[in-house]
């Protein structure tokens, strides 16, 4: 039986992070009715996933916002409903993202009562200063007290994240965040550059001088450093911008960049099948009202050949393994096949990338600059 992947978006937070553009409020006077509306999306969307009545499931994932700031009757529906509707039985993973204030004793001794068996906890840093100036909620004792506690009471596959090119961070005080991270019982880390998204907080005082971009020679060294480091750590990086002990790689993310197919269910959630992708409103307002009348409120997109090599190409090649080159010729032709090779051209000879085993692949100089690598491979009428 063919298992595909269950995203459920909890858009609720306590408060914006400035540099956060994922779709989130702090309306949590609203999640009844967002919990009715999900529970109705789960139960009525599953055929997205195929023909199958009742689906099997590999991975399933609460994101956000902020997942940790549903309560034990929340998660009890939710998983009720999930085990009416899609066939969890060999779901190997069961991920649960979470802020590190939330996850008190009492809390993850909940956690427990449910099948989840991966915690991804949002850091960000382990210096107090950097953390207040993005306006996270949580202080560094705090994220690191929320780690040893989740250990403690039975998790074992632990992750958390860690941004670079935060306001006033340094290549030490970066530093000081990895190694602080490789002193706690995590599993996996994901570290991703600060990302200056247009609206948020953090792009506004840019815009107004207040704050100074960091500049691009400061944050390779910091993703250099974070390989080096994590590297020396025995975790072994299997994207560009994650990294795991063996055998603890995010088997829901690993989906996404290996063509599996999801549900998305929540406001401004993705699914993807193969055929088609698809993104829901971007408003609870929108997304209640559109479950109330039976017609959810969605864009959606029939992907055509052009689309799904392109889709191919970036989501496959961010993976540290590469594309499969005889995959890629079998799935989309020889037209495609030599357009890619002419186009890798240009970086195989500068060394950017390599074909190893038939897999076309970065090469570790070119990982900084994957997007502009990866943009001349891409498809274009």
């Amino acid at each position: 039986m063919k298992s595909s992947g269950l995203y459920i978006h909890v858009p609720f937070c306590k408060s914006k992070c400035y540099y956060c553009d994922f779709f989130s409020v702090p309306q949590l006077s609203r999640k009844k009715e967002l919990i009715d509306a999900l529970l109705f999306e789960i139960k009525t969307e599953k055929l997205f996933l195929g023909k199958e009545i009742y689906p099997a499931l590999r991975t399933i994932y609460f994101g956000g916002g902020t997942p940790s700031l549903l309560d034990k009757d929340d998660f009890k529906k939710i998983f009720d409903t999930i085990k009416e509707n899609y066939d969890i039985s060999f779901c190997e993973e069961i991920t649960l993202e979470a802020n590190p204030d939330d996850l008190n004793p009492y809390y993850i001794r909940m956690l427990r009562e449910f099948p989840f068996n991966r915690i991804s906890i949002g850091v960000q840093s382990f210096l107090d200063n950097e953390l207040t100036a993005i306006n996270r909620r949580h202080s560094a004792g705090q994220a690191s007290k929320a780690i040893e506690n989740c250990n403690e009471f039975g998790f074992n596959n632990i992750s958390l994240d860690l941004m670079y090119g935060l306001p006033g961070q340094t290549l030490e005080s970066f530093r000081m965040s990895i190694d602080a991270a490789l002193k706690l019982p995590v599993t996996h880390i994901s570290s991703y550059a600060l990302s200056w998204e247009e609206g948020s907080v953090l792009y506004k005082k840019r815009e107004q001088g207040l704050l100074v971009q960091t500049d691009d020679e400061i944050l390779e060294s910091c993703y250099f450093e974070l390989i080096e480091r994590l590297n020396a750590g025995k975790f072994i990086q299997y994207e560009l911008s994650n990294f795991s002990l063996p055998g603890f790689e995010s088997k829901h993310n690993a989906s996404y960049w290996s063509g599996v197919s999801y549900l998305g269910v929540g406001p401004g959630s993705h699914s993807y099948n193969g055929l088609v992708r698809r993104m829901n409103v971007c408003s609870i307002d929108k997304y209640i009202s559109g479950v109330s009348k039976g017609k959810l409120c969605r864009e959606a997109e029939t992907l055509d050949s052009d689309t799904r090599y392109n889709d191919f190409i970036i989501t496959r090649m961010r993976t540290i393994k590469g594309i499969c080159l005889s995959e890629l010729s079998k799935l989309f032709g020889l037209e495609r096949y030599l357009y890619c090779m002419e186009s890798a051209a240009k970086s195989l000879a500068n060394g950017f990338l390599t074909i190893v085993d038939d897999h076309l692949r970065l090469q570790k100089k070119g990982y900084f600059i994957a997007d502009n690598i990866l943009s001349d491979l891409i498809w274009v009428n």
